[in-house]
């Protein structure tokens, strides 16, 4: 018997690249270089990796997007250097060391 064709209702959604959105909510690409002092290359590289490389930057950025909010500021700069956003570190696989 074949198998049931999905209606594509199953199907995940694809994951949302936080730093294009937050290039967004910075007021685009050209002004976030200026208010970074980056290249434009820079910025494209990171919306491409999804990440940001630069510690300096990903706090200025975030600062951008929350001005006022420390604690939205810090969970923001966590997600586009990459880390999980709450703080808490993922637990490490056993050791298998005899």
């Amino acid at each position: 018997m074949p198998r049931r064709r999905t209606n594509g209702r199953n199907v995940p959604r694809t994951p949302v690249n936080l730093v294009y959105r937050s290039i967004q909510a910075a007021g685009g690409p050209t002004a976030l270089c200026g208010r970074l002092a980056v290249s434009d290359a820079t910025v494209k590289r990171w919306r491409r990796a999804g990440v940001v490389s630069d510690a300096r930057a990903v706090l200025e950025w975030a600062a951008l997007v929350w001005p006022l909010e420390p604690m939205r500021q810090l969970r923001l700069a966590r997600r586009l250097a990459g880390l999980p956003a709450d703080g808490r570190l993922r637990p490490a696989s056993k050791d298998r060391r005899p």
